[in-house]
């Protein structure tokens, strides 16, 4: 419990300024850009029809942007690109702290076993995680609420556009535990934020695979496009399969973090 303790305030600038990112982007996005968009409404047609077919579905860009439901679709893409570089921050940090410490040698005197120590600093960044999210569902129900009276921005429910929104969920969760086995991996993190920053854009620049192709076969390869908020927002779910891949991954990078981190030697200052 002291180790998890001691992980959460320890975090809590990075939190605050990981979760404060996520939701001042969304309010200024939501809040800010979309009464804009719909007062618009003609020049912004005219520009996206200037668009090749392609382009405009890389960057979610559609006929529906003018609802509430279709301008989320469009930010989601970049709200999933700041919670990928978030968690990733906060999976490397937690776990490679001793090594930019160089305090190591700590490991070998705390009274509990690796495999706890492992056990308290995942609970603790899960944690962090589900804080955050749960405060974007908040601040997403919240927004939606300056929209209700408005029937053709409402053309979505709000339990429909809170499991859309839980799609950063998955991508927290998914970075998170990319962020902590690169971290055991690594013999030493120089900087986590640009790591955090790499894998970021990575994931955001996967997404044109299958976009500009056309072929959903390389959606395998783009982990954003894994949680599909097209599907959620037509049909009300989310694409199993890809679902279960996602959660495959995950306990992967766990797992083989888990193993590592209790098995590697452990350099003494």
């Amino acid at each position: 419990m002291n180790v998890y303790l001691f992980e959460l305030k320890t975090q809590l600038r990075a939190f605050l300024l990981g979760a404060g990112t996520l939701l001042v982007v969304t309010v200024l996005l939501l809040a800010g850009a979309y009464p804009i968009y719909r007062g618009s409404k003609a020049s912004v047609e005219q520009v996206i029809a200037g668009f090749p077919p392609q382009f405009a579905a890389l960057f979610g860009v559609s006929n529906d942007i003018f609802s509430f439901g279709g301008f989320y679709r469009f930010s989601s893409l970049y709200l999933m690109l700041i919670t990928a570089i978030m968690a990733t921050a906060w999976g490397l940090s937690i776990f490679s702290r001793e090594q930019r410490s160089k305090s190591t040698d700590f490991l070998f005197v705390m009274p509990i076993s690796r495999r706890q120590l492992y056990l308290a600093k995942l609970a603790a960044g899960l944690t962090l995680v589900v804080i955050a999210i749960l405060l974007y569902l908040a601040t997403i129900g919240l927004l939606y609420g300056l929209y209700r009276n408005d029937a053709t921005a409402m053309a979505i429910s709000l339990p429909r556009l809170l499991l859309a929104a839980c799609s950063l969920f998955g991508v927290a969760i998914l970075f998170f535990s990319f962020g902590t086995l690169t971290a055991v991996l690594m013999r030493r993190v120089r900087s986590v934020s640009g790591i955090a920053t790499a894998f970021g854009v990575i994931g955001f620049m996967l997404v044109s695979l299958p976009e500009m192709t056309g072929d959903n076969k390389y959606r395998i390869v783009a982990p954003f496009t894994w949680f599909n908020i097209d599907e959620v927002l037509t049909h009300g779910r989310y694409e199993a399969g890809y679902i279960a891949l996602a959660v495959v991954v995950t306990l992967i990078c766990l797992i083989v973090g888990a193993l590592v981190y209790v098995r590697r030697d452990v350099n003494a200052v």
